[in-house]
């Protein structure tokens, strides 16, 4: 399901982040929802529009967001199309974070800065992929891939490059192999 039009973003391996720095409306609400993080400019608005243009809840919108923000909000957000502020999108789960607009990009590069040279991109991979699979299993068939995707982390040179850096206390410099 994640290779359609607008929902391909779960299958890329690396972490996908928004920067919103307005208006997120309609398709590119949608869009920045399928992305892995939210990070949004204090002067963020995000509305789904749909309703007040006679249209239903396109490209999964339905699925996706009651999983960030619950039943009732999703469903609020949907029928009214009210406008949403920074503020409140992070009160209520839809980003994971704010910034004064000058800000923003510096915080979102630093962040994905530190993704970039501090964690495994196998490890990255892995956890995304078990996430984004989680709302089609049961708590057991998770919990068997966890055990499974187990045995390979222990396998992996980024296993033995996390356990050498922590030792030796340095950088680490790990390959995603």
């Amino acid at each position: 399901h994640f290779q359609m039009r607008y929902s391909y973003f779960p299958s890329i391996p690396k972490p996908i982040i928004a920067a919103v720095n307005g208006p997120a409306a309609g398709l590119g609400m949608i869009m920045a929802l399928y992305c892995d993080m939210r990070f949004a400019a204090d002067a963020a608005v995000f509305t789904t529009a749909f309703s007040r243009r006679g249209l239903i809840a396109e490209h999964g919108i339905s699925w996706l967001l009651p999983k960030l923000v619950g039943h009732s909000v999703a469903l609020d957000l949907l029928l009214s199309a009210r406008k949403v502020d920074a503020a409140e999108a992070l009160r209520i789960g839809l980003v994971n974070r704010v910034s004064p607009l000058p800000q923003l990009m510096d915080d979102v590069r630093a962040y994905a800065k530190e993704l970039a040279e501090d964690v495994s991109p196998r490890s990255m991979a892995v956890m995304k992929q078990q996430l984004w699979n989680v709302p089609f299993q049961t708590l057991g068939e998770a919990i068997a891939v966890a055990n499974h995707e187990m045995k390979g982390s222990f396998a992996s040179e980024d296993f033995k490059e996390g356990v050498a850096h922590f030792v030796e206390k340095r950088k680490a410099r790990f390959t995603g192999r």
